[in-house]
């Protein structure tokens, strides 16, 4: 692991602490930069198929905002999905 990495890692452990102490103190926080995803831009941003998405969504691993039209994500919120998504060389 190179330098930028270490220091992105790092960086990403701060984010969850500092959203961690705004939560607890102020609720669920969604950043105004935080994107709102459809289902489908989450299948293409996980690298995941609709078989998988559905089964992720049954079993508790994604939780997905019931919209008018459809199912919708906080891109925020899936970045433990896109870690493993990566992991797995789906990304």
């Amino acid at each position: 692991m190179n330098r930028l990495d270490k220091l992105l890692d790092v960086l990403e452990k701060i984010y969850e602490i500092i959203q961690m102490i705004y939560t607890i103190n102020y609720g669920k926080v969604n950043l105004p930069e935080d994107q709102l995803l459809s289902r489908q831009e989450v299948k293409d941003y996980l690298g995941i198929s609709e078989s998988t998405y559905k089964r992720k969504v049954k079993n508790g691993q994604l939780n997905p905002y019931k919209f008018p039209g459809g199912d919708r994500f906080y891109k925020s919120e899936l970045r433990e999905e896109l870690k493993e998504s990566k992991r797995r060389g789906r990304v």
